[in-house]
Formats: C-alpha cells, sequence, structure tokens
C-alpha cells in the first residue's frame, strides 16, 4: 500500500550509506547520509499513542545533508543540524565517514518526522524533514539543549546576562498572570492567521464600543423615591493609574477566551502607540497608564 500520510514514524534501518553532492554553483562536494528505512509505527497526536504501520509496507529514504553553507557564518561549510542527529541516533561521533558508512544499523530503530516534499521537481510527495532517537518525544518540535550544554551556555553569558537584567521591581510589576497548561491542537485543525486574529480582535473592539454607546444613550437613573435622601455625588473616574493597577483592571475585566499572548500582544501595543516604542516603564506617566489600560480593554475586555 505505501505510504500515505505526513507526520512522525518509528522505523527500521533497511539500507545506509554515505553520498557526495556537488553544491550547486561550487566545485565543493559535500557529504550526505542517506538511509532507507521501514515504516513501523506512525504517532496519532489525538490520542497520544503510537500504532502499528507496518500492514502499509510503507518505505521512504531519508536524504540527510551532514556539512552545509552557514549563512550566519558568510557561507561558511560547517556541520549542519541534520548532522547532529545523525550522530545521536546512529551512535557516531562524526570524526569518520567510513566509519560512518561502515556501521551495521540492522537492528536500529528510530523516529522519522515526515513532511510533504515542496520541490518543484520532486516525483515523490513525501520526505523525510528530520531523525530522532527511539524514545525522544515524538511531540517536541523544537531543539532543546541538554542539561551540560544549558549549564555551558547558562556559564557562558552569566555577566552579560547581569549587566543587562531587568530591575526586580520592574520585573515583578510586569509580571503577567500564569498561563494555564494549553490543549493540545487537533491534528486537522489550523491555528487562525495572524489576519484572522487582527479580524477577531477588531470585532471584538466594535462591540465593545457599540455597548458602550447604547449604555450612554440608556439615559440618567430615575430620581429617588424620597424626596429627603441623600444622594451622594458620583465619584470622578480616576484617569490615573499605576502599570499594575492597570495591568490587575485587565485581568479582572479581560474576556476569558483570548489567550494570555494575544493580551500581551495587545498591552505592549498600546504602549507603543501612546508612550512610544523605546519607552522604559518608569518613564511612563500615570495618565499614560490609564490610557494604555483602557486602549487595551477595547479590545480584549469581555462583554
Amino acid at each position: 500500500m505505501g505510504l500515505d500520510r505526513i507526520g512522525t514514524f518509528r522505523c527500521k534501518a533497511l539500507e545506509w550509506g554515505v553520498d557526495g553532492k556537488t553544491k550547486k554553483g561550487t566545485n565543493v562536494k559535500l557529504p550526505w547520509f542517506n538511509v532507507r528505512v521501514l515504516l513501523t509505527e506512525i504517532y496519532d497526536q489525538k490520542e497520544g499513542k503510537w500504532f502499528d504501520y507496518t500492514e502499509y509496507e510503507a518505505e521512504i529514504t531519508a536524504f540527510l545533508c551532514l556539512y552545509g553553507a552557514i549563512k550566519a557564518k558568510g557561507g561558511e561549510i560547517g556541520p549542519t543540524l541534520s548532522m547532529d542527529q545523525v550522530k545521536k541516533v546512529f551512535k557516531w561521533d562524526g570524526r569518520s565517514l567510513i566509519q560512518l558508512a561502515g556501521g551495521d544499523y540492522s537492528e536500529l530503530e528510530f523516529q522519522v518526522r515526515i513532511g510533504e516534499n515542496t520541490y518543484s521537481e520532486a516525483t515523490y510527495p513525501y520526505q523525510i524533514n528530520w531523525v530522532n532517537e527511539y524514545d525522544a518525544d515524538p511531540v517536541a518540535q523544537l531543539r532543546k539543549l541538554d542539561a551540560k550544554e544549558l549549564k555551558d551556555l547558562d556559564k557562558q553569558f552569566a555577566a552579560m546576562g547581569a549587566k543587562n537584567a531587568t530591575p526586580k521591581a520592574a520585573a515583578t510589576a510586569a509580571k503577567a498572570p500564569a498561563k494555564p497548561h494549553p490543549a493540545r491542537v487537533p491534528a486537522d485543525d489550523k491555528p487562525p492567521t495572524a489576519t484572522e486574529k487582527k479580524a477577531k480582535m477588531a470585532e471584538r473592539s466594535a462591540k465593545n464600543l457599540k455597548a458602550a454607546e447604547a449604555k450612554k444613550a440608556a439615559g440618567p437613573p430615575p430620581k429617588p423615591e424620597s424626596q429627603d435622601a441623600v444622594v451622594p455625588p458620583a465619584k470622578p473616574e480616576s484617569t490615573a493609574c499605576t502599570m499594575q493597577e492597570g495591568w490587575n483592571k485587565i485581568v479582572e475585566l479581560r474576556d476569558p477566551s483570548i489567550s494570555d499572548k494575544v493580551i500581551g500582544e495587545v498591552w505592549h501595543g498600546a504602549i507603543a502607540e501612546i508612550a512610544g516604542p523605546d519607552v522604559v516603564s518608569e518613564d511612563v506617566t500615570p495618565e499614560q497608564w490609564h490610557q494604555i489600560t483602557e486602549k487595551t480593554l477595547e479590545s480584549v475586555a469581555k462583554f
């Protein structure tokens, strides 16, 4: 039957070898590690489980470029992220291509992430975009440093981080409420685009404005029944607040269906519009914090 979908699979190596391909426009030949695999299991993101896939007898070849041009270094040739994964999956130290090509991987099982082949002259609709170890998290999409790598990197930049750190008081004031753990997006659903998000925010703003106008048109409250009753004067609405007071008001009045990320984007957009894109929190006036709060609520308040 063969492969009929994209996704994350487990597989077994059937055939492997090192190939050399000339870099386009140059005479430089770069090494590739190619592995033909049999797909044995598929991961279902909705169920959160692995399912048998051997009945499809699906095979596909991974073409893994080990060295390539590094844009950040002006096109200098260097190891690729695929090489890092090959070293990890095939237990290779990266020293000898002969050693890699001559290894025995007949009993090796690992993961492959398969996507659509977007090459204009492609003759096969699918391609392997990533390889990983057998027990790796099938949901993870980002490369993360291990504990030792993270510790070394943190040590390297500790002095620079301390020099540029945000003062504790400001960091505490600007801290947003903790995010709830997001529900996993079903595989068949697509996240909203930036245009759709903006349209949704504009729709909320229009509804808020309409509600405010309707409330205004309702007129003043009726006269109290008792002529002797003392009606205290209405307390004037404050036109100034601190950053924390403004944020607390947003948290209290926010529409719970709007994510923290979107609210944060609207909040910072209002700061840039009212106080300037390069302003620091200490230079924003209480009146501006009030305006920023109201501007944010126009788009994110519940109604």
